[in-house]
Formats: structure tokens, sequence, C-alpha cells
């Protein structure tokens, strides 16, 4: 009974205490005490406050220093290996593309020159110019080097003659062909900066015409281009040459050489209207004869 009771005695100071915590407990989450509000701190004593502005001066700082300090000033351009073109001409390219204006500021920061767009402006303004280098020599240096086109030849449309590159490129308007091979035969408008012929049929005349200024006393300067398929090259003696500027030269030339080396070819050469060269059998034709009298020779062999 003891041990009875002792356990019920137990459990009802159990309950009471469980009970007695779980309404005060209730009480308390019922009348909590109000939160009395921190007092906020002064926005100058925040460290985020200071943060932002570190944050800002230096953006400030970096933007004054890239665009408008005079350290970083262009005060200097330096053009390299202009010898027909003014050196003038790329000075104004360069200091246009320097001169900037920011907001209501003007810069010429050299940290903002822009290289690859004013090589591109350069290369459109001056067909000379052939290639172009610009680099930036830091703290306040621009220099600019170029290597201008060189004349190959000498092609003449519409009654206007204008200097060759070796890719067959027109880069401007000249008087006369100053020892350059001409080439006749273009009959549309030549766009200076453009090519007037193919790379290709260029190369083709200025090898067939060197070898035989070389190897021959045969005198050629002249060429004109009388079809994709056949160049002209009159011989001052009155004949002329034909050949194939897209097929083999060098095949071409060995034809020509040996028929010219023949003896009969030295006999005929006053009377000579044309030797073809094009095919595998050179065709050799003398004046005022008729196509029946054409002679074929194979190789320079009658």
């Amino acid at each position: 009974m003891f041990r009875i009771y002792n356990f019920s005695f137990y459990t009802v100071i159990f309950i009471f205490d469980f009970l007695t915590f779980n309404f005060l407990s209730m009480v308390r989450k019922t009348y909590k005490k109000p939160h009395r509000a921190r007092r906020k701190k002064p926005l100058w004593a925040k460290a985020g406050f200071w943060r932002a502005i570190f944050m800002t001066g230096a953006g400030v700082f970096t933007i004054w220093l890239v665009c408008f300090s005079p350290v970083f000033e262009v005060k200097e351009i330096e053009i390299a290996g202009a010898q027909k073109i003014e050196e003038r001409e790329f000075v104004d390219v360069i200091e246009k593309s320097v001169n900037k204006k920011i907001g209501l500021f003007d810069s010429k920061s050299i940290l903002l020159f822009n290289l690859d767009q004013t090589k591109g402006e350069l290369l459109a303004r001056l067909p000379q110019a052939q290639e172009i280098k610009i680099e930036r020599e830091f703290p306040s240096k621009i220099i600019a080097s170029v290597q201008e086109r060189r004349a190959a030849a000498v092609f003449e449309s519409q009654g206007k003659l204008y200097s060759l590159d070796e890719a067959g490129v027109a880069f401007e308007e000249c008087a006369d062909a100053a020892g350059l091979i001409k080439i006749g035969g273009g009959s549309a408008a030549v766009d200076i900066g453009a090519k007037a012929i193919e790379k290709e049929v260029l190369n083709g005349i200025l090898r067939i015409v060197s070898e035989l200024r070389a190897s021959t006393d045969i005198p050629c300067d002249e060429a004109v281009i009388a079809s994709p398929e056949r160049v002209n090259l009159p011989v001052k003696e009155g004949w002329q040459i034909y050949f194939n500027p897209r097929k083999d030269a060098e095949s071409q030339i060995i034809r020509l050489l040996a028929v010219i080396k023949e003896d009969s070819f030295q006999e005929k050469r006053d009377n000579l209207e044309y030797l073809d060269v094009r095919f595998t059998r050179v065709y050799l034709k003398e004046k005022n004869a008729s196509p029946a009298e054409e002679e074929k020779t194979e190789e320079g062999i009658n």
C-alpha cells in the first residue's frame, strides 16, 4: 500500500509541475514584455558607410586615371616606313581616334586608343599601304609602322594607267610605266585599292617577260589580256607571243625557249606574225600566210 500511495503521490506532483510549467510558459508568451527598440547608430558609424565611400572614391580615381590623367595623355605620334605616303595622312587619322569626348570633358588617353579601329581606317584611306602596324609605347607615345605597296607592273584601262602590286591590286594612278611592263586589255573602270587583274594572271605575265629578258634578245615590255585564256606579248620586232596565264608558266617557257633557239626560227623571225605556246604543240605563223600554211612544231622541233 505504501508503494502504491508513494507512486500516486509522485505522479500527482509530476502532473502538477508539468501543468504549472506549461501554464507559466503560456502566460509568458501571452504577456511578453514589449521589446525596447535599440537606438540606431548614426550613418557615419556604420562599417558599410565607409566601405561605400572607399569604393566610390576608388572608382572616381580610376576613371580619372584612365580617361583624364596627364600621365597617360598622348603627347607624341611617330610614323615609320612612310616614303611615298605623307606622314600627315597617318597623323590626321590617329589624332582623330585619340581625341574623345567623355561627357563634358575632352580625353586624349592612350589607354582608350583603339588600335584595330585606327588600323582599319588607315588601310581604307591609304591604298598605297600594304600593311600597317600600330603600337602603344607607354605612357604617352603611339608608333605607326607602314609597309608600302611596290609597283610590279602598270595596268591600262579606259585611257588611264594604274600601278599594280604583286597581288594585282591597283593602288594609285601613274603617268607612265617607268620601266615596268605595261598590261593592256582592260575595259572596265578600275577602283583604287581593289584588284585590277588576278594574281595568277599577273604572275604568269611577269614570269614569262622576265625569262625573255634574261634568256633571249627578244625585247618585250608590254602585255595585252586578250581573253581569260590568252595573253598577247607584243614584241618590238612586230610579232607576238601567245600564252595561257592559267596554265603552268614553266612548261610554256620551256616550249618557247626551245623554239626560239632553233635556226629555222631565226630565219623566219623577221616575217613572223605570232608564236603560240599555249598548247603541247607550238604554233608558228608568218605574216601574210594562210591558215593552211600555218606551221606546227612540237617542243621547238620542225
